[in-house]
């Protein structure tokens, strides 16, 4: 058999991984555009920062790894250019020697990822405006950094990556209140963002919210001017354009192959697309939502993982393993703020007929006696008539609190209620928890709201 995979991320590897496992004889070949296959991106905005130092450790695995240890042939600076599905061929373009040539199969992998979106007005070139969405952007960006004098920035976007960013910009030698971040709200959709700006005001970042940049221009090779819709105008020496992502599938978009608005690749629960013998997994496909009981486009790393797994698995023939779904589990680093959340809010749980309720708690991460024991938040969404739990928030000062949301999606996956989680016997001593868990305790106060 012939499996041909688009993609070296971690989706593409862990499906031709996964394969080769069972079938040592098959012929497999991984196409990656790229230089780099195998990285992880969530960790750029450390490297940058410097605290990661290389980024070789930011690559779990590399084209000779891929080929000595799992006999996996990796094809680097090969682009896919189009697809004839029914032929079941793929044409590849050598961007290096400038050729292209067909390849046939008789199992295509897409794994495309996702891209940084572009907006005309926005993306001009010019030297001191920035993406951070690959390795090749977290080198450059670096490199300019440390290389010249930058005193402010402006972070457009107020997502994961344009908040986790900020760090790295003060771990750079920038002021915070030299630094401004314009967006529409500080990614929690509740009141959940007000700890998050918080933070950010302590540390005297800059924050504009609900306004719009409508265009950037050039002053000069070391200035560039950021107008909003409302005529204010930011002067500054660096802009990161962090404006979302969407998936990298535009060769697909005039095919039969079936796609949700966005781009991306509706798949079932084994990957399968609407053609024969075509899987697709990770950033550029679709993931089945528990809670809204539908697919939807959420572009994180552990899905794309277990997606591209079972892609493989199927593919071989010898597993009948689905892909679970998610229930929109996330975790991210502000400042010195942990961030999670996981579920739905309360306005989509309206939307889909609940009697939503939310109740929002703060109690101390840790004994209130236990040294550097500061406050943490957890908010609950849930149905009042069910009681059944539908999605949860948490802001804390460490780690240690904002895992915690992995308790609150084990119970969204299980379909627990309120009342289950009340009877949780979770663990306690004075550093790690009250003896009153704060999961506990917004769990006692939200069954007050149940009916």
């Amino acid at each position: 058999m012939k499996v041909v995979v688009i993609g070296g991320n971690p989706a593409g590897l862990s499906a031709a991984s996964a394969i080769r496992r069972i079938h040592a004889d098959w012929e497999i070949n991984v196409y990656e555009k790229d230089q780099y296959v195998s990285y992880g991106a969530c960790g750029i905005p450390y490297y940058v920062s410097d605290e990661v130092k290389t980024l070789d450790q930011l690559i779990t695995l590399t084209k000779e790894k891929l080929e000595e240890h799992r006999n996996i042939p990796v094809h680097l600076f090969h682009e896919v250019i189009k697809v004839d599905f029914e032929a079941k061929v793929a044409l590849v373009k050598d961007l290096k020697h400038n050729r292209e040539f067909s390849k046939p199969y008789d199992y295509l992998v897409i794994a495309t990822g996702a891209r940084a979106k572009s907006d005309p007005l926005l993306d001009i070139k010019h030297p001191r405006i920035f993406k951070v969405h690959t390795l090749n952007h977290a080198e450059q960006l670096k490199s300019f950094l440390e290389k010249n004098t930058v005193d402010s920035a402006v972070v457009i976007g107020t997502g994961y990556i344009g908040l986790e960013m900020l760090e790295s910009y003060i771990a750079q030698g920038i002021k915070g209140e030299q630094i401004t971040v314009i967006g529409p709200r500080l990614i929690f959709r509740s009141s959940s963002q007000k700890y998050v700006e918080s933070e950010l005001r302590e540390k005297g970042v800059n924050i504009i919210l609900q306004r719009r940049v409508t265009k950037v221009e050039s002053i000069s090779d070391t200035k560039i001017k950021v107008i909003l819709d409302d005529g204010l105008i930011i002067e500054t020496n660096l802009v990161q354009l962090s404006i979302g992502v969407v998936p990298a599938t535009d060769m697909f978009k005039d095919t039969d192959l079936e796609l949700l608005p966005n781009g991306a690749i509706v798949t079932n629960e084994f990957m399968q697309t609407n053609i024969p013998h075509v899987y697709a997994a990770g950033d550029c496909a679709s993931s089945y939502h528990k809670i809204l009981k539908k697919n939807v486009y959420i572009p994180l790393a552990p899905a794309a993982n277990k997606q591209g797994r079972v892609a493989g698995s199927i593919i071989s023939g010898k597993s009948d393993f689905p892909f679970p779904g998610v229930v929109g589990t996330a975790i991210y680093k502000v400042l010195d703020l942990y961030c999670a959340s996981t579920g739905i809010t309360e306005v989509e749980a309206k939307q889909l007929g609940y009697d939503a309720q939310v109740t929002t708690i703060e109690s101390k991460e840790i004994a209130h006696y236990y040294p550097g024991a500061k406050k943490m938040s957890i908010q609950l969404v849930f149905d009042a008539e069910s009681h059944l739990l539908l999605g949860a928030e948490i802001t804390a000062p460490s780690t240690l609190g904002a895992k915690k949301i992995d308790v609150l999606a084990t119970a969204l996956t299980a379909g627990m209620r309120i009342d289950d989680i009340q009877k949780l016997d979770l663990s306690y001593a004075p550093p790690f928890a009250p003896v009153w868990d704060p999961i506990l305790i917004a769990a006692n106060v939200a069954r007050k709201k149940c009916k």
